[in-house]
C-alpha cells in the first residue's frame, strides 16, 4: 500500500514537472525545487518508513568562502508520512539548509534542522516520544543533469529531550528532485 502511494505520487509530479519544462520564466514561488524522498530507518526496534514531498528554495544568503567555493542559506518545507507496525502517522517540516558547494563539482554538501509535527507518536510498542520533532541532517545532492537531481541524506529525528521518552530515529533518505 506505501509504495502504491509513492509510486502514484512520483508519477503525479513527474507528470506535472514534464508539462512545465517549457517554461523559461521564473516561477512566482518561494521555492524553486520539488521533490520526493524515501527514508527506511536503521535504529528502532520497528521498521520504520518515511514518504515525503518536499519543495526547496535557492540559497536567500550567500557567501564566498574562497574563489571557487561559496556557502548558501535557504530552507526547505515537507509533508509526508511516517509508516510502521501498521500505523501511519502525517507529518509536516520545515527547516534550514545550508549548502557548500564547489563551482567545478556537481555535488552540493547540504546540511538542514528543523521542526516537525508529526500526527501520531506510537508504531506499535514504539514510542516516537511526542508529536513535536526535531528534525537534522547531513546529505549529498548531486545535480545529475540541468532541473534533475538526486540525493542521499543520513538524518536524525527526536524531540530533543521536551518529552520523557526520546529515543530519536536515525534514516538513510534517498531522494529525487526537479528544479525550475
Amino acid at each position: 500500500m506505501n509504495h502504491t502511494l509513492a509510486y502514484i505520487a512520483l508519477t503525479l509530479i513527474s507528470t506535472s514537472l514534464l508539462a512545465d519544462i517549457a517554461v523559461t520564466e521564473t516561477p512566482d514561488s518561494p521555492f524553486d525545487t520539488v521533490g520526493l524522498r524515501v527514508a527506511v530507518d536503521t535504529s528502532t526496534p520497528v521498521s520504520l518508513t518515511s514518504y515525503e514531498l518536499y519543495c526547496t528554495s535557492v540559497p536567500k544568503r550567500d557567501w564566498d568562502l574562497s574563489e571557487k567555493f561559496n556557502a548558501g542559506l535557504g530552507y526547505e518545507a515537507a509533508v509526508g508520512a511516517l509508516a510502521g507496525e501498521g500505523e501511519v502517522a502525517g507529518y509536516l517540516h520545515f527547516g534550514l539548509n545550508l549548502e557548500l558547494a564547489h563551482e567545478d563539482l556537481p555535488v552540493v554538501l547540504v546540511l538542514q534542522s528543523g521542526p516537525s509535527l508529526y500526527s501520531e507518536d506510537s508504531f506499535g510498542d514504539f514510542d516516537f516520544g511526542g508529536n513535536i520533532q526535531f528534525t537534522s541532517s547531513i546529505g549529498l545532492n548531486w545535480q545529475m543533469c540541468e532541473r534533475w537531481a538526486i540525493e542521499y541524506r543520513y538524518q536524525h529525528t527526536s524531540n530533543a529531550g521536551i518529552e520523557n521518552e526520546n529515543p530519536g530515529v536515525e534514516m538513510h533518505a534517498f531522494a529525487l528532485s526537479h528544479s525550475f
